[in-house]
């Protein structure tokens, strides 16, 4: 059930399928028991409007598994749609609940999953309105059952009923918020250089094989602070780190927007620049090269490839790492790239 929500980091697109199957699972295992239900005879009175509510939770959930293989897995997500699944989930339950007649029906349950569910998900005005909805429809149902059994719509059932899914609702809001700036959190601290507060090598590496298409293409900048292990022999490693966090704010302030800076370990850095050739890649590191040697006590090597077309990002980052021995090598304080190779 719900949304991705905007304020978390991005997930992985394997942890995306894999919720999406979940809530699938789960739901498609409700709905199939309340229709099989139906049609067995378990519950409902086998009226046209009993017929037509199995017909739409039958139809819905079909149609949304389809979505999900179709458009969700694809991450090609359609907009208007995202926004009505929620909607429609309680559209469902609110139909099933009605067809089993039943005023004390344990169904009215699953309202409350969805309060919980959704607030995982959702925060402000989005959680609100639906909150608001799935109460609504706690009313509506309840009242329906009431009236078809010739009682009044009203009664401290629903009153109690309403009473429980908003103090529910409140609740969920505020444990999904928590639990949204601890997830936050701890996905910060594992993909954060503690440092120099740059993306860790493993967030790096992430970034990029996420985006592993043919077309994709990018340029890698590896850099490494010149003689930095004498730097720690002469002054100790806290002058070390200060050297570090100092290059990489100079870094971070002198690279293109859009590109992806890191610390790739050690005293070693790297750049991933997309859309970037291989001339546009050597103005940008002469340009990271030049501020390091101008603002900090130290200066960097540099080594430059640019990723083939089909190449695995491995192999574009062992290109780059050995420009970097090359530079390192050959005077250090220097740039080298390997002349792009240029398809038949």
């Amino acid at each position: 059930m719900g949304t991705t929500d905007p304020t978390l980091p991005e997930v992985p697109a394997s942890e995306r399928a894999r919720q999406d199957l979940h809530v699938m699972a789960l739901q498609g295992a409700l709905a199939g028991f309340f229709v099989a239900g139906e049609l067995l005879g378990w519950f409902g009175d086998h009226s046209g409007a009993s017929r037509a509510a199995v017909a739409w939770v039958a139809v819905y959930h079909l149609a949304r598994v389809g979505y999900v293989v179709r458009w969700r897995a694809a991450l090609r997500p359609v907009r208007w749609v995202e926004a009505s699944i929620p909607f429609l989930d309680i559209s469902c339950v609110t139909a099933a609940w009605v067809v089993l007649n039943e005023p004390a029906s344990p169904f009215w349950a699953v309202y409350l999953y969805a309060l919980v569910a959704y607030a995982r998900r959702m925060q402000g005005g989005e959680y609100a309105r639906t909150a608001v909805f799935i109460l609504a429809n706690i009313v509506v149902a309840e009242g329906v059952v009431l009236w078809r059994r010739g009682e009044s719509p009203v009664n401290i059932d629903v009153v109690t009923m309403v009473v429980i899914g908003a103090t529910m609702a409140s609740l969920a809001h505020k444990v999904g918020a928590d639990w949204r700036e601890a997830q936050r959190q701890a996905r910060a601290l594992a993909e954060t250089d503690a440092l120099t507060g740059l993306p860790n090598r493993r967030h790096f590496l992430a970034q990029l094989e996420g985006r592993e298409g043919e077309q994709f293409g990018y340029a890698i900048l590896m850099m490494d602070i010149d003689d930095f292990k004498r730097l720690n022999d002469e002054h100790g490693h806290l002058h070390g780190d200060a050297v570090l966090e100092r290059v990489a704010r100079v870094l971070r302030a002198n690279v293109r927007e859009g590109d992806l800076l890191a610390r790739y370990g050690g005293e070693e850095f790297v750049v991933a620049m997309p859309g970037a050739n291989l001339e546009e890649a050597l103005r940008a590191a002469e340009r990271l090269r030049r501020a390091v040697e101008r603002d900090t006590p130290s200066s960097i090597s540099v080594g430059c490839a640019v990723r083939l077309p089909g190449e695995q990002l491995d192999d574009v980052l062992r290109r780059a790492d050995h420009m970097l021995l090359l530079a390192k090598r050959s005077g250090k304080n220097v740039v080298r790239w390997e002349v792009q190779k240029r398809s038949a």
